[in-house]
């Protein structure tokens, strides 16, 4: 179950890193650094709350989200994660170096690394290490220009900034799978008062479909996030609504639902602000 939080965590990080002096090679919108809070139900229960930071300088972005279990569901399942991520940006691309996620679970810690190679290629490191069998195999053309789960989000938000629509697709690598995440217009909606997010008003809406390409399990069947709520094979797409929380600011998101064997899932954006101090340092 959690590996769908892990990604929804990663969805949180939709949004735009921030840019002191934009050169002008670089066509991502520029923000000051941002912190926002995410609120996550699961079959309509709160059971996971994430915070996200954002910043950059001399071109050079950096990112981080952390979450765990909430209220009473810690004290049950107490579950801590984090990710971070560093990289450059380049015209319209972001271009990660270095990714980090760790998993805490009842206090045993699991940890990925991935390094970004020259060559396009990417190198892991896991603590412990990596017992998995039986798992299809992941070849070099495969990982070959592939982004972390973070930035692979970062990057289908920034299209959105730079060309007004949500229709591109992004190769994504986090250390055991490789999967694609495909976005699409879905028009707009609107988000009212009874919603729960920190954000009213007209939101532009979009379709984030997941599709497969390696590293699934060969002797069993696929793990539940890529489980459809009906109980069929396949992820189920994720719906996002972004808008821009002030004047100047690119659209972050602000609501996301998706199907799950557990329920419907539902993020909301619960509160943000301007990071500063020791918010920025990781």
């Amino acid at each position: 179950m959690y590996r769908i939080l892990l990604l929804i965590l990663v969805l949180c990080a939709f949004a735009h890193p921030a840019l002191a002096k934009p050169t002008p090679k670089i066509l991502i919108p520029a923000i000051p650094p941002l912190a926002a809070t995410y609120d996550v139900y699961v079959g309509g229960i709160h059971l996971m709350t994430a915070n996200v930071v954002f910043q950059e300088q001399a071109a050079r972005y950096r990112a981080r989200v952390t979450g765990h279990t909430y209220g009473i569901w810690y004290k049950l399942v107490p579950w801590n994660t984090e990710l971070k991520v560093e990289g450059k940006m380049r015209d319209d691309r972001f271009v990660p170096a270095e990714f980090y996620t760790q998993d805490v679970w009842w206090h045993k810690p699991r940890t990925t690394w991935l390094h970004f190679q020259k060559d396009g290629d990417i190198k892991t490191d896991f603590d412990p290490p990596n017992t998995d069998k039986n798992r299809e195999s992941i070849g070099p053309d495969q990982r070959r220009g592939s982004l972390d789960p973070i930035t692979g989000l970062l990057q289908l938000l920034a299209h959105v900034a730079i060309y007004k629509n949500c229709n591109v697709t992004v190769p994504i690598f986090e250390g055991r799978r490789r999967f694609d995440i495909t976005g699409t217009d879905a028009g707009s909606e609107i988000i009212d008062e009874e919603d729960y997010s920190a954000f009213k008003g007209e939101a532009r809406a979009c379709d984030a479909a997941f599709t497969m390409v390696a590293g699934e399990w060969k002797d069993r069947p696929p793990d539940r996030f890529w489980t459809r709520d009906s109980g069929e094979s396949g992820r189920e797409p994720f719906h996002i609504w972004l808008g821009s929380m002030g004047d100047g600011l690119p659209e972050l998101p602000v609501r996301l639902e998706s199907g799950s064997v557990w329920g419907l899932i539902i993020m909301h954006l619960s509160a943000w602000h301007y990071a500063t101090g020791d918010e920025t340092k990781y």
